[in-house]
């Protein structure tokens, strides 16, 4: 009977060492999964500021980013960032839409 009950024993340490190995495997995944949520800051860039972005496919995108008093039309992909072309009329905050650029090119 005596060895019964070492037995016991055993399958218990053995299932609670078990158990917190598994306990410390999923915690650390879980802070792992969620570090980098946790260390991006949202936080403003006084000079670099994306204004608009339009997507063409799931890995391809439009940028209109403004770099401290410049606007630049930019390609993104998988092959890396392309410089398309300089937006004119950087003075304003933000570029007029097509349609609206086509009105006031029409009513002047």
């Amino acid at each position: 009977m005596e060895g019964g009950a070492d037995f016991g024993f055993q399958l218990i340490k053995v299932t609670a060492s078990l158990a917190l190995v598994l306990g410390l495997l999923i915690a650390t995944a879980y802070g792992l999964k969620h570090l980098g949520q946790w260390m991006r800051k949202p936080g403003t860039n006084a000079w670099l500021e994306i204004l608009a972005q339009h997507s063409i496919g799931p890995k391809h995108h439009l940028l209109v980013v403004k770099v401290r008093e410049q606007m630049f039309f930019l390609g993104i992909s998988p092959q890396g960032i392309h410089f398309l072309a300089p937006v004119e009329g950087t003075s304003e905050s933000t570029p007029a839409p097509a349609g609206e650029a086509e009105k006031t090119a029409h009513e002047t």
